[in-house]
């Protein structure tokens, strides 16, 4: 059962005076009118306060304090009753009055809540730790603003002058955005796993309330492992699509949607989505490969050709309507299909297999070390000598810098990844971030900010080693995925998708691979199963490629290796597009009066270098594109 709505805002005056309410909130309607399904109309009208009196004992009981964006799992409600129409909603409110924070870690779903304490004197806004859905806020000339579209927090329509021009080098390389800031200056997030909380006149007070916390279970085999990425997958479908009648699934093709198409074709009728380029090199193999997991996972098949969207002429990196945020990767004009898709389907789901690889990578270098033990001595199986090894893994981590380490670099690099310091298993920027055109100064904001996302990554799991008891020489696995997360669920990327596309058309985008239960579980997983390696060959997420080889994807699908060609897409726009890339990209550019471009690089575009580079430019037109129809 589904607690759902589709938007958030509010506002609280400082100082209060008589009559002005302390929390005025309001939330759409709820999408779930099934029988026995929870929350009223209008979620929350807050409460009056009379020249600081707190209310009486009737009036708290008749105000509705939470306002909850976002879907949760009522199963996940510990011992509360839930009983008629708002029940749900109600069980959530008196959960948060006695437990506060533990009980949003307790809960399961995608949300944000705004919770008035019962003596009207306390706001607190929380994003769950696994939250897509963003929530932004504002306190300025006396007053605390929040609202889940940004846009509702600017004096009017977005202009360029409320753009934070410091993120833009972060939102393109779609890494680093520091936690707390948003497109626009003074217009801050809700971090996952934060909270935000308002009392009295002070000033807000942002505190983490929550964090992964590797689960205890941990399996002693491989094939216990893939039984338990199976159970909770397949849980985590569940807590979506139990009940429902319709999804859409985004098949690209390879083992990560396959194995939510699986889950999904168990559940509800489900639409496969493929997005294929008709005719272009490649593209074949993956259409054949998506259609063969649609069909054995018994999904309506639906190939989608956006080969309209990169034509000379085409939209592929036109805005969505209604003033919308920049959405800047891959595919463009694709969430937009699966949405209008679920929409004529009575869908309210989009499904997809994102965040798989990020929450079964392994520790870069330290994982192929811990699995390959002795034999990456030998050449014939590591695939190169060891000094190779070694000195790659020296260069292409943080404590490498990405520079020649030498041999006293590769000594370094061995000591810490011997002492267990966290830093070692993250890849160094270049390795995870390619950008392409920047200026000096905008790639050295963009390497400072995955520092500091590195730092919160290294900070949160040394946290977890004291709190534990547990030896910083016995590192716990997953920094990597760790870091890899907080990144993904920090992007603005997928918050402005969620915001142009879901929003409107009050549909949810989502992937059971953000899971909690999944994504904790998949942390605790030692190296080994995370991990396939031999013969200089490594077989990433392998314990998730065991657990559905059998399961509804094709064997050849389980063990594909090669990733979906999509990234071709929008290759094929600027290449079919050169004349609008280059009008747009240039020494007039305002990303080149911001110094985010450099001159000679827009200077040097030609098609060749297009070609190369395709879906970095595309972001880049993405950007312009957006700042120029702010001007």
């Amino acid at each position: 059962m589904l607690l759902t709505a589709f938007g958030m805002e509010g506002a609280i005056r400082f100082p209060r005076s008589r009559g002005v309410p302390v929390a005025r909130t309001s939330g759409t309607e709820t999408a779930d009118d099934r029988p026995g399904a929870a929350g009223p109309d209008r979620l929350h009208q807050g409460p009056v306060e009379e020249a600081g009196a707190p209310l009486d004992a009737a009036a708290q009981e008749d105000a509705a304090r939470t306002v909850i964006t976002g879907w949760i799992d009522l199963t996940s409600l510990p011992g509360q009753p839930v009983e008629g129409p708002g029940g749900g909603l109600a069980a959530i409110q008196r959960l948060l009055d006695e437990r506060g924070a533990a009980a949003v870690r307790s809960l399961r779903g995608d949300f944000v809540i705004a919770h008035v304490s019962p003596d009207a004197t306390t706001l607190r806004l929380y994003r769950a730790v696994n939250a897509l859905i963003p929530v932004f806020w504002q306190h300025r000339e006396g007053s605390f603003r929040w609202a889940v579209d940004p846009r509702r927090l600017l004096d009017g329509p977005p202009r360029l002058s409320d753009v934070d021009t410091d993120v833009l080098p972060m939102v393109i390389a779609e890494r680093g955005m520091p936690h707390d800031r948003s497109w626009f200056s003074g217009v801050h997030r809700v971090s996952t796993g934060h909270c935000v909380t308002v009392a009295g006149a002070a000033a807000p007070r942002v505190e983490r309330f929550d964090e992964f916390r590797p689960s205890a279970d941990v399996p002693r085999t491989v094939d216990e492992a893939a039984e338990g990425v199976r159970t909770r997958l397949s849980a985590a479908c569940a807590r979506m699509l139990s009940g429902e009648r319709s999804a859409v699934v985004m098949l690209s093709g390879g083992i990560d949607s396959a194995a939510v198409a699986y889950e999904a074709g168990l559940l509800a009728d489900t639409v496969g989505l493929h997005y294929t380029l008709e005719g272009f090199p490649g593209f074949a193999d993956d259409r054949d490969s998506a259609e063969a997991v649609a069909r054995a996972c018994g999904l309506t098949w639906m190939p989608r050709d956006m080969s309209k969207h990169t034509a000379p002429g085409g939209d592929y990196i036109r805005p969505a309507q209604g003033g919308a945020l920049p959405q800047t990767h891959v595919p463009l004009q694709g969430v937009t299909a699966a949405v209008e898709q679920a929409e004529a389907n009575g869908a309210r789901f989009v499904l997809s297999g994102l965040l798989a690889d990020q929450t079964f990578a392994h520790d870069l270098n330290r994982g192929l070390f811990e699995v390959g033990g002795l034999a990456l001595l030998d050449p014939r199986v590591a695939g190169e000598p060891i000094w190779q090894t070694l000195a790659t893994a020296a260069a292409s981590t943080f404590s490498g810098n990405g520079k020649g380490p030498g041999f006293l670099g590769t000594a370094r690099h061995l000591y810490r990844v011997a002492t267990g310091d966290p830093t070692t298993a993250l890849p160094d920027r270049d390795t995870i971030v390619h950008p392409v055109g920047f200026t000096d100064a905008a790639g050295d904001r963009v390497t400072q900010a995955i520092r500091h996302a590195a730092d919160r990554a290294r900070d949160s799991l040394q946290g977890t080693i004291r709190r534990n008891g547990w030896s910083r020489r016995s590192l716990p696995q997953g920094i990597t995925s760790l870091f890899m997360l907080s990144e993904s669920f920090n992007t603005t990327n997928l918050q402005a998708a969620w915001l142009n596309h879901c929003l409107p058309k009050r549909r949810f985008f989502s992937t059971p691979f953000a899971d909690r239960d999944l994504i904790e579980y998949a942390l605790s997983l030692p190296a080994r199963h995370r991990l396939g390696f031999g013969h200089g060959m490594t077989v990433d997420k392998f314990a998730l490629r065991l657990a559905y080889a059998d399961r509804g994807a094709p064997t050849a699908r389980g063990h594909r290796m090669q990733q979906a060609r999509i990234d071709s897409i929008p290759a094929l726009y600027v290449n079919q597009n050169f004349e609008t890339v280059t009008s747009l990209l240039n020494r007039d550019a305002l990303l080149v009066e911001l110094g985010v471009l450099s001159p000679g690089f827009v200077d040097a575009l030609s098609r060749g270098r297009l070609h190369r580079n395709g879906e970095e430019l595309a972001r880049l037109c993405v950007i312009e594109q957006w700042l120029e129809g702010l001007c």
